[in-house]
């Protein structure tokens, strides 16, 4: 086991007598001897240790005492304890006293200045981690578990985007996800190791606990294997994941159109000519580098099929990311991405040939010959050039049109309530028109059959209702 961690060590790069490791110890068996290991190595010659130990508050005397075992094995083995206290309020959740655990980690790291932090997690709990994941539902991602390194950039993810923390850090190591719970209770038993008892592992009342005490046993029965199963499933689901994160990174710059920092921008037909599972890890890929929480299975399903339809519809895909998908492009946005609420039209507006037409609060009107930069839902490429003069115009009672993909004609009432259009900006909401007042488009909202090129480079006239505050125009 000793000579398993010199190697996982050796191959992070943090063997050296120079480095310095911020190991977490909680004092239970798996980190205790974890430590001792790391201790060990380091009389040898290997990394200096340094102990951190996090007392959450949640069970009174019993924790102060595990910090107090802690900091005073640390001190008779020769290396620097650092104890926090969180004081966390009764009824915390696992996950909220993980947080805390994995703050106070961060930002310790950054004040020791090391070159890795060290968690004790071993097989049992990757076996664990599997189950709980696939009990939820889920895919490469979740079944690989545990990774045994983890970049700051993700672990201390939280820390970095509310300020708290630079871009860099150490990364955070997990050498022990090959060894079994019973073989680091063994290595503290011949090594005369006394470890501490936290009792909430063995309550029921977490979803963990149960997996671990009540689940796990009754697979047991039907595989005696089973931790060892799962942890290669975590490895295959790893393997799988990581080339599939490689296939999208050589697929991304020819999916992309525009990529800021509150939206993100696809070409709607790249991203279809992609396998859906690839397609499915691009639009998670857009979510995680807006910075926002990652959706659901059912929301991801939700946007496929919406990107496979009709286009100018829109939908919630993350909590504060909406994706829209128009004719040429699919978009990605956070609420600061968003323009003003709409354009809104008072007295109807002739259209030159080519040009640009003011229109309210800072909206225009753009006709022009080429295809724009990025086109989206603002944008309409006619397929024919019209014999006469189109025109803008507010809507008018019983507007009707015969929209794209759809059967039959439709009130533009009933299109504007579909939409979630606000009733405040319907009335003078902008509608395009040919001369004798058929209805080609709902601006932004609606395309009349057979009106839109089916390529950009087919189109004959484009015209766009663009924003100053936005770069739609070219």
């Amino acid at each position: 086991m000793l000579e398993l961690l010199r190697q996982f060590l050796r191959a992070e790069d943090v063997e050296q007598s120079s480095d310095r490791l911020l190991v977490a110890v909680s004092g239970g068996s798996d980190s205790l001897a974890l430590l001792h290991m790391l201790c060990t190595l380091h009389r040898a010659g290997g990394p200096t240790p340094v102990v951190a130990h996090l007392d959450h508050g949640l069970r009174g005397a019993e924790s102060a005492a595990d910090a107090d075992f802690v900091a005073a094995t640390a001190t008779a083995w020769g290396v620097r304890a650092i104890v926090g206290r969180a004081h966390l309020p009764p009824g915390t959740t696992p996950a909220e006293a993980r947080t805390a655990r994995y703050t106070f980690l961060a930002t310790t790291a950054l004040a020791e200045h090391v070159d890795a932090v060290l968690v004790a997690h071993q097989a049992d709990d990757q076996a664990e981690t599997v189950l709980m994941h696939l009990l939820r539902g889920a895919g490469p991602a979740g079944l690989r578990g545990m990774r045994a390194r983890v970049e700051w950039s993700e672990w201390a993810a939280a820390l970095i985007e509310s300020g708290q923390a630079p871009p860099h850090g150490p990364p955070l190591l997990r050498p022990l996800l090959t060894v079994s719970r019973s073989e680091l209770a063994a290595y503290c038993a011949d090594h005369q190791l006394t470890p501490r008892d936290d009792p909430t592992n063995r309550n029921l009342h977490y979803v963990r606990a149960r997996i671990r005490h009540v689940l796990l046993p009754q697979l047991a029965g039907e595989n005696p294997q089973i931790t060892a199963a799962l942890t290669r499933t975590a490895r295959i689901c790893a393997e799988d994941y990581d080339f599939i994160q490689t296939m999208l990174a050589d697929q991304w710059p020819n999916l992309i159109v525009e990529q800021q920092s509150d939206k993100v921008v696809f070409e709607r037909a790249a991203l279809m000519s992609i396998h859906p599972a690839l397609r499915r890890y691009a639009l998670r890929r857009a979510i995680a580098q807006l910075g926002a929480e990652e959706p659901g299975l059912a929301h991801l399903d939700a946007a496929l099929h919406l990107i496979g339809g009709q286009s100018g519809r829109s939908t919630q895909i993350a909590p504060q990311v909406t994706l829209v998908c128009d004719q040429q492009t699919v978009t990605l946005h956070l609420p600061s991405a968003l323009p003003p609420p709409g354009p809104q039209l008072t007295t109807p507006v002739t259209l030159p040939d080519q040009g640009v037409v003011p229109l309210a609060n800072g909206w225009q009107c753009v006709v022009q010959d080429h295809p724009p930069v990025h086109p989206d839902r603002w944008w309409l490429g006619l397929a024919q050039r019209p014999a006469a003069p189109l025109q803008l115009r507010p809507r008018r009672p019983g507007d009707r049109m015969r929209p794209a993909g759809a059967p039959g004609r439709r009130r533009l009432q009933d299109v504007f309530v579909d939409l979630r259009v606000p009733r405040m900006l319907r009335a003078a909401w902008p509608i395009l028109t040919t001369a004798d007042d058929q209805i080609l488009w709902v601006v932004g909202l609606r395309v009349a059959a057979g009106i839109a090129a089916s390529e950009s480079n087919q189109a004959t006239m484009w015209i766009g209702i663009v924003h100053s505050a936005t770069t739609r125009q070219e």
